[in-house]
């Protein structure tokens, strides 16, 4: 704190080099009232924000916070921070890694895909999605269907005794474990591990249903359109469609997103859950060319469907 009321900067180092530096302006009326002479001690404090993935990737770091004014510089604090290297360079975008980390154990990841432990409404919410997709592709005993991001099978399950072939698609090879053991007993199964960009290894025109639930509320919004185009891409003329998000303008939809909002931005977890608007997602499948596009909205879902052109 500068006693002339000049302007006081603070500059954050990690191993001695400049990392970002901010004008200390945040209210602090607990020192004023040490210093009533100073014109700037109410407001005198300072906070400083910054991802891991902005810090050098070494898992020991000495972050230290200095004072600089016109008179010079002072260090003010100094701390040692410790963590693992692979965790602090595991970002969002990295879908792969996110999702086999939080799949170590079944367990988990029935958690992950479903967002509780309880077994009953895992199964129950398995069954209920694989309804809704039936209903609004017109799923038929002759299809081929492709379930983007299958998780731990728990919709495939649900589906594939009701299509000629069922195949589920996956970033981690963790999940896709479960899931082959999840249909070890139908014949009419396979699997293929995705990359996390889009559906290369799957040809042009091939598939007659291509849907994706409870994944692109993990899935950034770009990517959420890269795999709507790719959906449009495998599917054969007249092929049927099906994708959902968490409803941002519903009520409860809000309420969820509420609670997403109250992690720290440092500690968010990097599979945290993105809400969509109907029309954000309506302009997916528009730009990608569908037709017939139907969004259905409701308090926590927004679910949409359509066709390729014929």
């Amino acid at each position: 704190m500068a006693t002339d009321g000049a302007p006081v900067k603070v500059a954050i180092l990690i191993d001695g080099e400049l990392l970002l530096e901010i004008e200390a302006n945040r209210p602090r009326p607990d020192v004023a009232a040490h210093f009533p002479q100073a014109p700037r001690a109410s407001s005198c404090g300072f906070e400083a924000l910054f991802r891991r993935s902005e810090l050098p990737p070494r898992d020991r770091l000495v972050l230290t916070a200095q004072v600089r004014s016109a008179a010079g510089a002072l260090r003010i604090g100094e701390a040692l921070v410790e963590w693992a290297q692979a965790a602090a360079s595991v970002e969002r975008g990295d879908y792969r890694e996110v999702w086999d980390r939080v799949s170590g154990t079944y367990e988990e990841a029935r958690v992950s895909v479903c967002g509780t432990g309880d077994l009953a409404e895992y199964e129950r919410s398995g069954i209920d999605t694989a309804d809704a997709i039936v209903r609004n592709t017109g799923l038929k005993p002759t299809d081929t269907a492709l379930e983007i991001g299958c998780g731990t099978g728990r919709i495939g399950l649900h589906l594939a005794a009701r299509c000629a072939k069922w195949i589920g698609s996956d970033v981690s090879a963790k999940m896709l474990q479960y899931a082959r053991e999840a249909l070890k007993d139908f014949s009419n199964v396979e699997f293929a591990q995705l990359n996390g960009s889009d559906l290369s290894g799957f040809a042009d025109e091939t598939l007659d249903v291509a849907y994706c639930s409870a994944v692109f509320m993990h899935l950034d919004e770009w990517d959420r359109f890269r795999y709507v185009t790719e959906m449009f891409r495998v599917l054969k003329p007249g092929g049927r469609f099906y994708y959902d998000n968490f409803n941002l303008l519903g009520a409860e939809g809000w309420e969820f997103f509420e609670g997403m909002s109250r992690y720290d931005p440092l500690n968010r977890p990097r599979n945290v859950s993105k809400s969509s608007t109907p029309q954000e997602l309506e302009r997916y499948a528009q730009k990608a060319g569908f037709e017939d596009i139907r969004v259905m909205p409701n308090s926590l879902w927004i679910q949409v469907a359509g066709n390729k052109p014929r």
